[in-house]
């Protein structure tokens, strides 16, 4: 009996004879034919796909307010754009940064923890030449910045701060924060080197010069409200943002003081005529007794109205809303 549970050396090279020789699969075996891919299982993915477009689609919102801002502030042409997003350890992102650059740790309250914003070096060097008067030249390579660059830096950190809030609003109200700053990559500690996080990259081009502003968010700030980073919740915030918007400024147009005029008529006379004009002299208009009047707000004609007294001032009754061409 125990010699049966083993196959003879004939057997063997019958079974290993009946092998495909070209690697096709058996019959009833399924061959994977799928790509692979390297995965990392010491730094796994934390965030979906959707979750990463979200992340996208916020920040690319703010670095259009950004670059509004900071055209107004730097009295120059400035252009953001988010050109890389993605996930990794927080140990990547630190080395990825060039050193020295300005490097600016803030706090994003109600959520916990801290993200970072880094400026290199070259680009915060544009930025304050242009606060102090300049055309927005780069410093040399061998610029070292000051503690007075670094003090001065802090009001433009301020309208990032403000651009973030606002990019953030539609999914949370965050009260960002600047805790510190510093030039070396290595001083700053908000994560583990292994811990998870997103890294977003922006391109900055004020008038020809490039430059590089980076923002690392490790994943456990963004963990209590990881259900909420979906395109559907930041679009639907978004437009409940626009309504809200739309209201306020309809409010604010309520107490808006316009002029409005009542057109008597109109009447063409050549330049001579006008040379002789005198007192008690009578104009002509095109005018027809009875018609509405075109009645202007502004310099837009929006009514027609017929004109008579009211307690002894003159005073127009609007009779018809005048139709609007497209172009005002």
């Amino acid at each position: 009996m125990e010699k049966d549970k083993f196959l003879t050396q004939k057997e063997i090279d019958a079974l290993l004879t009946a092998l495909p020789k070209d690697g096709s699969p058996l019959p009833g075996e399924t061959k994977y034919v799928g790509n692979a891919r390297t995965y990392d299982f010491r730094s796994p993915d934390k965030f979906s796909k959707e979750q990463i477009r979200t992340l996208q689609m916020i920040h690319e919102n703010f670095a259009r307010r950004l670059g509004q801002s900071l055209s107004a502030y730097l009295r120059a042409a400035v252009q953001i754009t988010c050109v890389h997003i993605e996930q990794g350890s927080f140990a990547d992102f630190r080395q990825n940064l060039t050193s020295p650059s300005i490097i600016s740790v803030l706090s994003v309250a109600p959520l916990p923890g801290r993200i970072l914003l880094a400026t290199d070096a070259p680009t915060a060097t544009i930025m304050l030449d242009r606060l102090l008067g300049g055309f927005g030249r780069p410093a040399r390579d061998d610029h070292e910045v000051t503690d007075l660059e670094q003090s001065l830096m802090r009001g433009v950190i301020m309208y990032i701060v403000d651009a973030l809030k606002e990019a953030w609003r539609n999914v949370i109200t965050l009260d960002i924060a600047l805790e510190e700053t510093a030039l070396n990559p290595e001083f700053v500690q908000v994560a583990l080197p292994s811990d998870a996080a997103v890294f977003l990259a922006f391109e900055i081009k004020i008038h020809d010069s490039n430059g590089i502003m980076s923002i690392c968010i490790p994943y456990s700030v963004l963990k209590p409200i990881s259900s909420e980073l979906s395109p559907h919740t930041w679009v639907a915030g978004e437009a409940r943002e626009t309504a809200m918007y739309r209201e306020a400024l309809m409010r604010q147009l309520e107490h808006v003081v316009v002029d409005v005029a009542v057109l008597l008529g109109e009447a063409d006379v050549d330049f001579e005529e006008l040379l002789q004009l005198q007192q008690g002299d009578v104009l002509v208009l095109n005018s027809v007794v009875g018609r509405p009047l075109p009645v202007l707000v502004g310099e837009s004609r929006r009514y027609y109205g017929q004109p008579g007294l009211l307690a002894n001032h003159m005073a127009v009754q609007i009779a018809a809303v005048a139709e609007v061409a497209p172009n005002g």
